[in-house]
């Protein structure tokens, strides 16, 4: 493949696959034991019948480190937690889907080894967002309702691919755009596609370069969206009605056509 770095294109190994597994399974339950551990108490009834507000700080229990955390830092807490785990449930999803097609690469491991970080960091950069009063009104840490910020920043982990293009398009209309350079939008470009034939239904990887705004691809008359799009390689399903030929990508930058013709069996 010209262009490309032939670090980690093999297909991933048994004991690559077991231990990224075992690594995403024990991931999730330490971020369900800290989620359950600095959740903030809830207001509690006083006895004119009224409620009393809610505890200022909450104790967390962590392997014989029990610190005493304000209710503000708690809140910070749950939604990197939750933010965590909605990143780990999308990349044993995605995990467990390839190995099931068989097409899991190795290249793809580190991908899934940062994915809860960032499922992390994008569920803190939406909950300060909220808590800024961009898109909503601001309160206290007391008027907030956890349920659903949790639930948000859950969400936001889960899909963090979309929460990332949707806080560019916010942003994108409050800051100048930069100046297009020579090397900003290149034109996309097929170097190879895996495999060479396939049926309908068959999962393909198409790589190349440019690739990265790719939306969808033509097998004949039949379209198929693009999925797992990066700057060098996407991924597509053989659609139903594909016929065998010269697949083509289609991008805002233009389309591209395949070096060799698909056989569709």
């Amino acid at each position: 493949m010209s262009g490309q770095s032939p670090v980690g294109t093999g297909h991933a190994r048994l004991r690559d696959i077991a231990v990224m597994a075992v690594f995403l399974l024990l991931l999730m339950a330490a971020l369900g034991v800290v989620l359950v551990q600095a959740w903030p108490p809830a207001p509690e009834a006083a006895p004119d019948g009224g409620t009393r507000a809610p505890a200022e700080t909450v104790r967390v229990h962590l392997l014989g480190w029990d610190p005493r955390i304000s209710r503000e830092t708690s809140l910070f807490v749950i939604v990197a937690a939750a933010g965590a785990i909605g990143a780990t449930v999308h990349a044993l999803r995605s995990l467990y889907w390839y190995v099931g097609n068989r097409s899991l690469r190795r290249s793809w491991l580190l991908m899934y080894l940062f994915l809860p970080f960032i499922g992390a960091a994008f569920g803190l950069m939406v909950y300060l967002v909220l808590r800024g009063g961009l898109t909503a009104p601001a309160g206290t840490a007391a008027d907030l309702n956890p349920y659903g910020i949790t639930a948000v920043a859950a969400l936001v982990g889960l899909f963090s691919r979309e929460t990332a293009e949707k806080l560019r398009a916010v942003f994108a209309t409050l800051l100048s755009p930069p100046q297009p350079g020579r090397d900003q939008a290149l034109r996309p470009q097929i170097d190879a596609v895996e495999p060479a034939s396939g049926a309908v239904g068959r999962l393909v990887t198409i790589r190349g370069v440019g690739l990265g705004a790719a939306s969808s691809v033509r097998f004949g008359a039949a379209d198929a969206p693009a999925t797992d799009v990066t700057d060098t390689g996407l991924r597509v399903v053989v659609p139903p009605g594909a016929t065998s030929g010269r697949l083509v990508v289609t991008a805002p930058g233009g389309s591209a056509v395949s070096p060799a013709e698909f056989t569709v069996e």
